[in-house]
């Protein structure tokens, strides 16, 4: 494991990297000792020090040897967290005091997974009427939580799935030819529209570890299209399976009724588009 390069992740550059390394594996120095030992300048080595004491993450003797020694890494990583915690709760406050100054259509791509699942749970919260979602198996268990959560409110919640699950409260709709799909695929897809608003569409490894592909907009053209389309793609499946039971032609007019269309569902992207 490549420790420096950890490190860079939360902040250090690549000499503090170094410095710290080095004095958590050896007896204290000066800052001096530090640059010949690791062959850097002096002088950048001091400023390396007075950043990382910033950071808490070196101690300095109160005396003209000035030693120098590396604070453990519970102790700092703690404060580290902490500190960073207090940080981003604070913004979290400030920034939602600023407004866009234009509404944002763009299409984006997300590559990173865990941001996938952050987004998907943000939407889940913005979520004010109705919510559609295709997903596979692993990317569905992992999002299942948050979708419990919503299962409570008032908005309606319909899933396409690729093998059994069960969700209170939702609408969900097995694919007939799951196992079918899955063993084409041989990965996870995590689509998300809300609201005919806004869409997240992911693509993953079969692990969930990397992207393939995602993409995220909340273009109100295309997530009313998605909707609509995932919707009725739901639909079909139900009246697939409805063809091979008793009374087939009243369930089918059944779930035609229930099938949630743009003339007889309230979908605020729906409306908005139709107002624009």
């Amino acid at each position: 494991m490549d420790l420096n390069a950890l490190l860079t992740e939360i902040g250090f550059n690549k000499l503090e990297a170094d410095v710290y390394l080095y004095l958590l594996t050896h007896k204290p120095a000066t800052a001096y000792k530090i640059g010949k030992e690791i062959n850097k300048p002096t002088a950048n080595v001091y400023k390396a020090i007075d950043s990382l004491k910033t950071k808490g993450a070196v101690l300095v003797e109160l005396n003209n040897n000035k030693l120098c020694s590396a604070i453990s890494p519970d102790e700092f990583l703690n404060h580290y967290e902490k500190n960073i915690f207090e940080k981003t709760q604070k913004l979290k406050t400030e920034l939602k005091n600023l407004t866009p100054q234009t509404e944002d259509m763009l299409t984006y791509s997300i590559d990173s997974v865990s941001l996938v699942f952050e987004r998907f749970k943000n939407m889940m919260n913005r979520c004010k009427s109705i919510a559609v979602v295709d997903a596979f198996p692993k990317a569905l268990a992992k999002v299942k939580p948050v979708i419990e959560k919503h299962a409570t409110r008032n908005i309606d919640i319909h899933i396409e799935s690729y093998e059994y699950i069960d969700i209170k409260n939702v609408d969900i709709t097995e694919a007939m030819v799951g196992k079918q799909a899955l063993k084409h695929w041989q990965s996870q897809q995590l689509n998300l529209v809300i609201d005919g608003k806004e869409y997240l569409l992911a693509l993953f490894d079969n692990d969930l570890k990397k992207i393939i592909q995602a993409t995220w907009s909340n273009n109100n053209y295309v997530a009313c299209i998605l909707h609509a389309g995932m919707l009725k793609e739901q639909t079909v499946l139900k009246i697939m399976k409805s063809v091979e039971t008793d009374n087939s032609i009243d369930k089918i007019k059944e779930i035609l009724n229930a099938q949630k269309f743009f003339y007889n569902t309230e979908v605020p992207g729906a409306a908005k588009l139709i107002n624009r």
